[in-house]
């Protein structure tokens, strides 16, 4: 009897020190609750469309009603869209309504995915930290702010984004409904929270934007918040390879933030299970958005810097520079032989120039130190070996540039000219001397032109170049007995542009 006393003693001790007993559960409770209930799998990976992630939308529309949060569009949270003429799709989006009577009027978003990958080959996609760690936090944050609402001057709209993982689909209906509403240009800040489940094993969580917002680096200073919490800043997103719900608010001009821990949780396997996540972390995450938002919802000013992500703008930049290497191959032909030559490696690097005239068209030229080696036969044999003829030159093509891109990837084709200055030149024998019938390079020809075409392949800032060269004029001066010769040079170059 004794023991049964102690032992209920000791439960109902327990139940207390979790907050569980009387329903006051922890922030670090509730989000842990939440992931494990939308990563459970019972929900089967809450693929977009899917009657599992109507499910997860229940859950998470039943945890806004209990807070009271309010609708943002009509009496419903509910923001339904339709997909490859297909319906079943949908966002939860609220609204916090800021107390400023002006400001009031201007919003700051913050949503993250709760879709995920469903079952591949029998096998469960949880996605807790893609993303049922964004989708607990930016709950979590918007039970915080409206417990502050008061203190907001601008309103936040609060959004659960569907359709995420097949391609950006919810924030894209988001930002189309706003648009058409004339309520988008009222945006000073967009935030996506996207796996923020791993904190204390990334190091850090990190802000990707920060150069969109004026003085994005102090307002994200965690210190002056009094937060101790590791942030790392990044400018701009820059991957090509990744994307976020922020995407088709910053293609719009509207300042962004990415924000994530990071991809060392099992990204897109089924390994991403609930019990691998950092809840301390992804409290304290909370705790530090929270605080952000609120100091971004009190500025005075307008939040915008006025610069975007290369990879969301809808044009390109007008003037562009970068750097290039790569290799080339380089062969002669003799036209009253009838004869080409065999091709040797070269390499050469240089600037990269680009005016671009809108999103298509644009007029390139590179400015190329080349070192460029070809065959040449002997008058005696000239099906062997032969020497050599290397030259060290100065290559400028100017070109017309044609591109085919969406956002920032995709190719281009050019055509146009090239001049050549050659500032040194000789032939050599491969082995040996030369010999008395090997041909003497004249160097008062140093001037030389032709045809340049190529293609390629951008990403980003990155470039891929082939670009041919067909020399136009002699290589030779005739004059001294040297046969009509024409070089041509094809250039394969790695570029960046700054």
């Amino acid at each position: 009897m004794n023991i049964l006393k102690h032992t209920s003693v000791l439960l109902i001790a327990i139940l207390f020190l979790n907050g569980t007993l009387f329903g006051q559960e922890s922030q670090r409770q509730r989000l842990e609750r939440h992931v494990y209930t939308l990563a459970a799998d019972s929900l089967q990976g809450r693929e977009a469309g899917s009657p599992d992630a109507a499910r997860a939308r229940a859950y998470i529309a039943q945890q806004w009603q209990e807070m009271g949060l309010k609708p943002a569009i009509g009496d419903s949270y509910e923001m339904p869209f339709d997909l490859f003429g297909q319906e079943g799709y949908c966002n939860l989006v609220a609204l916090i309504e800021g107390s400023d009577p002006v400001l009031k009027d201007e919003y700051i978003v913050i949503g993250g995915h709760y879709d995920h990958l469903g079952v591949r080959n029998n096998e469960v996609y949880n996605g807790a930290d893609d993303n049922a760690s964004g989708t607990a936090c930016v709950t979590e944050v918007a039970r915080q702010l409206l417990a502050r609402q008061g203190e907001l001057k601008r309103s936040v709209i609060i959004c659960a984004f569907d359709a995420e993982e097949i391609g950006l689909y919810g924030s894209r209906a988001l930002a189309q409904k706003m648009q058409e509403q004339n309520t988008l240009n009222r945006v000073q800040l967009m935030m996506s929270i996207d796996m923020v489940g791993w904190y204390k094993q990334g190091g850090h969580l990190t802000m990707e934007g920060t150069g969109t917002l004026h003085n994005g680096s102090g307002l994200t200073n965690p210190t002056d918040l009094g937060i101790n919490i590791k942030i790392k800043n990044k400018g701009f997103e820059n991957s090509i390879f990744t994307a976020t719900d922020t995407e088709p608010f910053a293609k719009q001009g509207i300042p962004t933030l990415a924000v994530t821990t990071g991809l060392k949780s099992p990204y897109h396997k089924p390994g991403d299970d609930a019990n691998l996540i950092d809840y301390e972390g992804l409290s304290l995450v909370t705790d530090y958005l929270t605080a952000f938002i609120v100091r971004a919802a009190n500025q005075p000013s307008p939040l915008a810097s006025g610069k975007v992500a290369t990879k969301h703008t809808n044009r390109n930049r007008c003037f562009e520079v970068g750097l290039q290497g790569g290799y080339n191959t380089s062969s002669i032909t003799l036209p009253d032989a009838a004869f080409d030559t065999k091709s040797l490696l070269g390499g050469q690097a240089g600037l990269m120039m680009q005016v671009n005239f809108n999103k298509h068209i644009g007029l390139h030229a590179d400015v190329m130190y080349s070192y460029t080696r070809a065959r040449f036969p002997y008058a005696d044999d000239p099906f062997g070996e032969g020497c050599r003829l290397q030259q060290h030159c100065v290559t400028a093509p100017l070109m017309l540039h044609l591109g085919i891109a969406e956002a920032g990837v995709g190719v281009y084709f050019r055509i146009g000219g090239y001049y050549s200055r050659i500032l040194e030149g000789n032939f050599y024998a491969p082995k040996g001397d030369l010999p008395t019938t090997a041909p003497t390079f004249q160097a008062d020809r140093p001037d030389h032109w032709g045809i340049a075409c190529g293609a390629g392949f951008r990403l980003g800032n990155w470039q891929l170049d082939l670009l041919n060269l067909f020399q136009k004029d002699n290589l030779f001066d005739t004059s001294t007995g040297m046969p009509k010769a024409h070089y041509h040079t094809y250039n394969c170059s790695l570029g960046y542009y700054f």
